[in-house]
């Protein structure tokens, strides 16, 4: 068939409903030159593999797991977001240089022994390097999701992905229970909630220092809480010593009575 006679089976195609097996578009194009929010995302992005850096020496893995890690914690977030936008390609993908950033930074932090001592200076300062992650991705998720038009409770929880999620799936490779899942650990995912919306009320007055506004109230809160020990009211499930959980599997305990101990799971009576 001629390319002429091609196009316009399509265009009946098209007119009749059918499905064309043409390339769809990309859904988004990729912005040129330096933007304000290529720079925070460029931020963030360091950040994040700065942590997983930090993880990784603390876990005793090699050059291969903490470039591994490192990728997985920056890459991790802003990919669900992606994926959930319908963004193509990646943010990763058209911006490579990340892969030669990461890569460029984790061989000295691995194998040399004076940037080995600046980083264990950094180790002692890895949550704030983390909660700075977590502010600048915050700004990145909730932009994007509104250059979309999308709502804004949608643009809140595409910031709140966008910052957790990388350090979510961090978490799973090393074989734990995420932190932003813990109870006791502190305001993580909170503070990247609470910068999300001080990022829109302030966006909604047209307000210049809504960006800095947003990171400042997302790393404040975070560093705060770590200071403090700050964390959510404990869930009625958890058993804490002071705040029995009901245990119904003891016959004849009263209701509210903490587990038995030592000797008094036996029938002895201690001393």
């Amino acid at each position: 068939m001629r390319p002429k006679a091609k196009q316009a089976a399509r265009r009946r195609a098209a007119r009749a409903g059918r499905v064309s097996f043409s390339y769809p578009p990309p859904t988004t194009t990729v912005p040129k030159g330096l933007t304000p929010l290529l720079v925070f995302e460029i931020l963030a992005v360091v950040l994040a593999a700065l942590s997983a850096m930090i993880t990784a020496s603390k876990k005793n893995l090699d050059f291969v797991g903490t470039y591994a890690l490192a990728i997985v914690t920056a890459f991790g977030g802003g990919t669900i977001r992606d994926v959930l936008l319908d963004r193509r390609p990646f943010f990763w993908v058209s911006r490579y240089e990340y892969l030669i950033v990461i890569f460029a930074l984790c061989l000295p932090f691995v194998y040399s022994r004076r940037v080995h001592d600046w980083a264990r200076q950094l180790v002692a300062r890895g949550e704030v390097v983390d909660a700075l992650g977590l502010g600048f991705f915050t700004v990145v998720g909730v932009t994007m999701a509104q250059d979309l038009k999308l709502p804004s409770a949608v643009a809140v929880l595409m910031g709140v992905i966008t910052a957790t999620g990388g350090g979510v799936m961090r978490d799973l490779l090393i074989n734990e229970i995420p932190v932003t899942f813990r109870h006791g650990t502190e305001l993580y995912t909170t503070s990247a909630f609470a910068g999300a919306i001080v990022y829109l009320l302030l966006q909604r007055v047209h307000s210049p220092s809504a960006v800095i506004a947003s990171i400042g109230v997302a790393v404040g809160l975070r560093m705060y809480s770590v200071w403090k020990g700050t964390t959510l009211p404990r869930p009625h499930w958890i058993h804490t010593g002071a705040y029995p959980v009901p245990n119904d599997s003891a016959p004849g305990a009263p209701r509210g009575a903490p587990p038995p101990r030592g000797d008094q799971a036996d029938g002895k009576t201690p001393e």
